[in-house]
């Protein structure tokens, strides 16, 4: 009668641990799942963040483009720069013949899938004497002088390293001719 009492007591202890191993790995199934969805968003915002500074880095060199400008002769609605009123609109569609960056200073180049693109619409004059309440000074592109002072409207995309991020950003910058 005791040899019969052990024998099931060990087809429970079989069944007992069975059950645990079957928890034990469903645990581990699931903490390796919520591991790797941590690594696509981290590897995501990285690939947004690479997208941000690309779209940055177009952005300044479009200022540094206004600022080596002594003429509005180049803006001729081609080539990304656009005459008031002739831009396309880049969140429907990014225009083909963008200007593309060309920096290779800041090594932003490497790490993107395609190099940053920028265009710039000029979208008019600003009176500093009728309206007083625009601060055109520290840092805002207007140089010392006593021509006028025309606005423009840049627009930079930069592509993240996979090339499924896409980050566009828009600043008005203003140059005295």
């Amino acid at each position: 009668m005791r040899t019969a009492s052990l024998n099931r007591q060990a087809g429970v202890v079989m069944v007992i641990a069975l059950i645990a191993l079957l928890l034990l790995s469903l645990i581990g199934t699931t903490a390796m799942r919520s591991s790797t969805i941590t690594e696509r968003i981290a590897g995501n915002l990285r690939d947004q963040d690479l997208a941000f500074q690309a779209a940055e880095a177009g952005l300044r060199e479009a200022e540094e483009f206004i600022e080596s400008l002594t003429t509005l002769a180049l803006f001729d609605n081609s080539g990304g720069l656009y005459d008031t009123g002739f831009a396309p609109d880049v969140y429907t569609a990014w225009p083909a013949d963008a200007r593309a960056y060309n920096n290779t200073t800041f090594g932003v180049l490497k790490y993107v899938a395609t190099a940053p693109q920028y265009m710039i619409e000029i979208r008019g004059t600003v009176d500093e004497s009728v309206n007083s309440s625009i601060n055109l000074s520290g840092g805002y592109g207007v140089s010392t002088g006593t021509g006028e002072i025309y606005v423009f409207k840049i627009h930079a995309r930069g592509v993240g390293a996979s090339g499924t991020s896409q980050v566009i950003l828009r600043t008005n910058y203003a140059k005295r001719f």
